[in-house]
């Protein structure tokens, strides 16, 4: 444990008094305290890390959530919650900037530490070491994936060192696409050499469906193997092409991807919440304290025939009623109610995902005709699964552009409140798409490409001289 000196000096007395504790802070273990036990030291690293990427998950929800035109979060006492990523989006202090990125490497921050540690004991045999090495990598590359599809032409840092204070490079985009794409294909391995069950916990829920449970080495291999799915898919539509699209089939089968149906859908891994005491909430959902200021962004209810989809039916239409509000010169009539109580888990990956993403590395790999089945699939499954009509722009694409149409489409109501429509049209090259609700144009809202670096990462690298360069969006390489 880290020793702390606390001084107390006692205002007032008649001699002055100066007073030295020795204390112990329990909450900010050190290499040294930690080796003393360091199965439970590092089990409890471990569960941090899962931790605080699932208190990350609800805000990633709300910004990104806004940057794709999703939702309205409509803070009554400040409209910066709207204006920052859909109008003032370029500054480096607008709400929002920054958005996927602190967290985001905190989180990397506190799995490089647990991994020096497990690394450095002798204490845990070596598939136990391989099994916490493993389940930390992935979560890295999970966190790493956010900060890129918030950065995208911005690049990202992906070294970690023992200098907390180090101000490292920003790479390019397909450098940390890449770089994300290797952590995984490090971590699968090393997941597979854990044995039966991992030496830490991974909390209930965190799979549902899932026939290995990803709880266990086996399942968590393929939760692995998912998120690698994703990764490859995005590489595909971002320049990689073919190359990287049967790398995403490759990995999807080696994954719980079903054709989907209705009682399959939701088959996934997840982030799970409570309100038992210490616990987190899901504050993203219609009880939330988040949740209470999300409004349905008006692009939504907009589309064709949406109001008989049954993803528009559970999502937004049947949620309990709520009155219109009105912020920033902007107004939305409704809330979702994707996550009905703070307690309801939110996905990190689910079946209906894969099979959308299966259906996207198929058509880019000349399987069109199973793409048009899937996206068949998907549309019966989940949009007209509950005696709905689900939406449809082209049931049978013939061409690449009419198929990307579909896709959005499809992946708008499926994923609606999953972090992903934003990355989607940008990666797609349908960004503009976003921007045409009138009441948008008319409050002079503009799409965003990326969120900006924070004010505090482009002051850190100008005081370090700006090595590499100054990065773009930061004063001196300032948004066109």
């Amino acid at each position: 444990m880290r020793r702390t000196l606390a001084s107390l000096v006692m205002a007032g007395a008649v001699t002055l008094v100066g007073c030295n504790l020795d204390l112990t802070n329990p909450n900010n273990p050190t290499l040294a305290g930690c080796l003393t036990n360091p199965r439970e030291c590092t089990s409890r690293m471990i569960a941090g890390v899962m931790a605080t990427y699932r208190s990350n998950r609800t805000d990633q929800i709300r910004a990104l959530g806004s940057f794709g035109r999703e939702t309205y979060y409509m803070f009554i006492t400040d409209g910066r919650f709207i204006t920052g990523p859909y109008r003032d989006w370029k500054q480096n202090n607008a709400f929002d900037a920054g958005t996927q990125w602190a967290g985001r490497y905190g989180n990397y921050r506190n799995a490089y530490a647990a991994m020096q540690i497990i690394n450095s004991t002798t204490a845990l045999t070596d598939s136990e070491k391989a099994g916490g090495i493993g389940v930390l990598k992935t979560f890295i590359a999970l966190d790493l994936l956010h900060v890129i599809e918030a950065r995208d032409s911005i690049g990202g840092v992906v070294d970690m060192t023992n200098d907390v204070n180090a101000v490292l490079p920003i790479v390019s985009r397909d450098s940390v696409y890449a770089w994300i794409s290797a952590k995984l294909d490090e971590a699968r391995p090393e997941i597979d050499s854990a044995g039966a069950a991992f030496y830490f916990p991974i909390y209930t829920g965190f799979s549902v469906g899932v026939p290995a449970n990803a709880n266990t080495p086996a399942g968590f291999a393929q939760f692995n193997r998912a998120i690698k799915a994703r990764v490859e898919a995005k590489r595909g539509s971002l320049g990689c092409g073919a190359t990287c699209y049967n790398a995403a089939l490759t990995a999807l089968g080696q994954t719980w991807v079903a054709d989907l149906t209705a009682a399959n859908r939701d088959n996934g891994v997840y982030t799970v919440y409570s309100s038992s005491s210490g616990d987190f909430l899901n504050n993203a959902s219609f009880a939330g304290s988040l949740g209470s200021d999300l409004y349905v962004h008006p692009g939504i209810d907009s589309i064709a025939s949406v109001a008989l989809d049954d993803r528009y039916r559970r999502k937004i239409s049947l949620c309990p009623a709520n009155s219109p509000r009105s912020e920033a010169g902007v107004t939305a009539s409704h809330r979702p109610c994707t996550y009905a109580g703070i307690s309801t888990p939110i996905p990190i990956i689910r079946n209906e995902e894969l099979v959308l993403l299966r259906a996207e590395a198929e058509w880019f790999t000349g399987a069109t005709a199973t793409a048009t089945t899937d996206l068949a699939a998907v549309r019966a499954n989940s949009g007209g699964s509950n005696g709905g009509t689900s939406v449809v722009a082209f049931p049978a694409p013939a061409s690449d552009s009419q198929f990307v149409s579909e896709l959005l489409l499809q992946r708008t109501l499926s994923l609606y409140q999953e972090g992903q429509r934003w990355a989607d049209y940008r990666r797609l090259k349908r960004l503009a798409e976003l921007g045409r609700l009138p009441q948008d144009t008319l409050a002079r809202f503009t799409v965003a490409p990326f969120s900006v670096l924070p004010n505090q990462e482009c002051d850190s690298r100008k005081r370090a001289g700006n090595p590499g360069g100054v990065p773009l969006s930061c004063p001196g390489n300032p948004v066109p």
